[in-house]
């Protein structure tokens, strides 16, 4: 007994996965709260309107801050013994990052009233909300700086904290609003949430004290040519992605409203608003370990190891997780939704499995991430996205609803046999 535990102490991945898991609970049981308020007094119609608005400004806050995430997280644990280095990594990424959040938001101000219009479409005017928005893009520019710092530092344990103190101050915020003013506060409440997670990490990070840089040196002015090529690479990595997949979700949720219905989406919305719970425990688990270890050491061999390592020790746990969703997945219904939500039961077997193949896939595919590879990244993704996007097309007009969660696991089959093949080399070669 006393050796297994030597073991598992000496484990830096489960170590980390036992204390993540303390944020996962957390997430899940405030997100068990916040999907019920929303179940009930949004419904399943506005839950397809949120998710709508969710996609937007998931690819809205990746812009602003042009997708520098990985990046960031990359060169910190690259240059941690190297300030200068460092201090210019971020000047530069802050003068980039600005310069975007600024174009992004002048244009949400101008369009605000026509985003309305296509992406609400309700008969309240929610034009105020795109131009909140609009404002609260350099406040999550500095929230990404001072997040990628600690991950690339690896300070695993205060990074997981300031997460924790987030999800609680914008679920209560979310709750409240959602709660008295229905989907017009769960709008808003989704509008807020960018400047909540700046103010929260700033006054973690100089609660920090002496121990951090001080912000005003890292977000200063300064800009060097040659650290903006190498680290607009991984901004059209992360753009991509972040621009191309809310866009085809949003496509995709519209020809689901089209070709079945308004509540159709809504289930589907639920399902993914679960998924994203549960793979909450992996995503961030890949992104605390995998990158900044291969990160320090971009060898083959490291990125065997370190895939090796993190199947051994993580897959079983996410499999355990994946079929005690399914087999419980009416009593979370039950108790995360209303009655209108019992259809989305269906498509629980389909996401189960895909989600099962995106964390083989996801932890795979930072390989691009670690050597900054911007050719193969790019062939796979837009591969990928499309993939999804025609696969959906022809399933939902054959399966109705289910047809998006079987394109969804049909595109991670296809995006795992093309990841082997473009990776083939990294992978096998001895």
């Amino acid at each position: 007994m006393k050796r297994l535990l030597h073991q598992l102490n000496k484990n830096v991945l489960l170590k980390l996965a036992g204390f993540n898991s303390i944020h996962v609970f957390i997430k899940i049981g405030t997100g068990a709260i916040m999907s019920w308020i929303l179940a009930n007094y949004v419904g399943a119609a506005g839950m397809g309107i949120l998710g709508n608005l969710r996609n937007f400004m998931q690819g809205l806050l990746s812009f602003s801050v042009l997708g520098l995430e990985n990046g960031l997280v990359k060169n910190t644990a690259q240059f941690q013994q190297e300030p200068f280095a460092l201090k210019r990594t971020y000047n530069t990424s802050w003068v980039l990052s600005l310069c975007a959040s600024i174009i992004a938001a002048i244009t949400i101000f101008i369009f605000a009233s026509w985003l309305d219009e296509q992406l609400i479409a309700t008969d309240v005017d929610f034009s105020l909300a795109f131009k909140l928005i609009a404002v609260s893009l350099p406040f999550y520019v500095v929230f990404v700086f001072i997040t990628s710092l600690m991950q690339g530092f690896e300070w695993y344990k205060k990074f997981i904290t300031l997460n924790i103190i987030i999800s609680l101050i914008v679920f209560c915020f979310s709750a409240y609003l959602a709660y008295q003013y229905n989907l017009e506060g769960a709008l808003y409440s989704l509008a807020i949430v960018p400047f909540l997670q700046c103010f929260a990490a700033i006054i973690f990070w100089n609660s920090l004290g002496s121990k951090v840089t001080k912000l005003k040196e890292l977000l200063k002015l300064h800009f060097d040519k040659a650290t903006s090529q190498t680290m607009l690479k991984y901004s059209i990595m992360a753009l991509v992605s972040a621009l191309l997949i809310p866009l085809v979700n949003i496509l995709v949720r519209d020809q689901v409203r089209v070709e079945v219905s308004d509540e159709a989406a809504g289930w589907w919305e639920a399902v993914v608003r679960i998924s994203g719970h549960y793979m909450l425990f992996v995503t961030s688990l890949i992104s605390l370990y995998v990158l900044p270890n291969l990160s320090k050491d971009a060898s083959a061999a490291n990125y065997k190891k370190t895939i090796v390592k993190f199947y051994k020790n993580i897959l079983p746990l996410v499999i355990v997780g994946l079929i005690g969703v399914y087999f419980f997945r009416d009593l979370i219904i039950a108790i995360l939704f209303s009655k209108e939500f019992e259809p989305a039961s269906s498509l629980f077997k389909w996401q189960l499995l895909g989600d099962f193949i995106k964390v083989i896939t996801t932890v795979m595919a930072f390989r691009f991430i670690a050597l900054n590879d911007l050719k193969r990244y790019l062939i796979a993704e837009v591969l990928s996205v499309f993939s999804f996007y025609l696969m959906a097309l022809v399933f939902i007009g054959s399966f109705q609803e289910e047809g998006v969660v079987i394109a969804y696991l049909g595109n991670y089959i296809f995006y795992f046999f093309l990841l082997l093949f473009i990776l083939r080399k990294d992978l096998f070669k001895k």
